[in-house]
């Protein structure tokens, strides 16, 4: 399920930090254990499982959507100049679910505090987002950095452009193996890699529109700031792709996420109609 929120600012002066995102990952996470603890510790602690070392939290989100916002580098953040904001939240669960989620986050106080800053938000309105996938073609457009990596012979990630020759090949794959932490009923002897043809599942960055279109921009984030496990991570926005492949692969994409470190913020996207 998707999910749009208002955000209302409870202060006349607003100032978001750059690096929001990890703060967002753990308002969910704290919601969550609010409505269901042993829920919200499963996705903290463990998630879905592919293999010993592959984990996926099968939920993410957008961007905070900020219209008119003044960008102040030395105060290390953005001023809002709107009374409200807004905000896409994905979740892959059972449509049932639904208002349980809406309720979750409905009249929320969200705080996103840091060493130098605190935005706090009141959370006035969640709609739910219909995701309708008819065919399997779909055109895809960024609400917040897609992260695709290869690691260099130091074993060191290298973050890819959307246009590398690499860059579709690895979100496919990251994709199928997000599908295979979810099938929990598969035969003996089989893999649910024969429930289609993976040949069939691809990906094509679409060209930008217009003389003076807008390429793919790069956002250097860094999550868990001023911690021992502070990380720098490089993702790509603003640019839109062709997903092709079964549907319910796509629904995975649409609500998961593409690409990795999608619980912290990354790879949401929304379907381009």
């Amino acid at each position: 399920m998707q999910f749009k929120l208002t955000l209302r600012p409870t202060a006349r002066q607003t100032l978001v930090p750059f690096n929001y995102a990890y703060r967002l990952s753990a308002f969910i996470y704290a919601v969550l254990a609010d409505a269901d603890a042993q829920y919200a510790n499963f996705l903290h602690s463990q998630g879905y499982q592919f293999s010993p070392t592959r984990r996926f939290k099968l939920f993410t989100f957008s961007d905070l959507i900020m219209p008119n916002v003044r960008v102040d580098v030395r105060a290390g953040g953005m001023w809002l100049n709107s009374p409200h904001i807004e905000w896409i939240v994905s979740f892959y669960i059972d449509k049932a679910a639904q208002h349980f989620i809406m309720g979750l986050f409905q009249d929320q106080r969200c705080v996103i505090a840091s060493p130098r800053h605190r935005a706090e938000f009141i959370i006035e309105r969640v709609e739910a987002v219909p995701v309708e996938i008819t065919s399997e073609t779909i055109q895809l457009r960024t609400l917040s950095p897609v992260v695709v990596a290869e690691k260099d012979e130091r074993n060191i990630d290298q973050y890819l452009h959307p246009a590398d020759e690499q860059f579709g090949p690895l979100l496919i794959t990251n994709l199928l193996a997000k599908y295979g932490s979810i099938q929990t009923a598969v035969p003996a002897g089989a893999s649910f890699m024969d429930k289609f043809d993976t040949s069939s599942v691809t990906y094509s960055l679409l060209p930008a529109q217009g003389r003076n279109a807008a390429q793919p921009k790069s956002r250097l984030v860094t999550i868990k700031e001023g911690s021992r496990e502070e990380t720098r991570i490089k993702g790509y926005y603003n640019f839109q792709f062709e997903l092709c492949g079964p549907r319910e692969l796509l629904e995975l994409a649409v609500l998961a996420g593409v690409g990795r470190y999608n619980s912290e913020g990354f790879g949401s996207v929304n379907i381009q109609h």
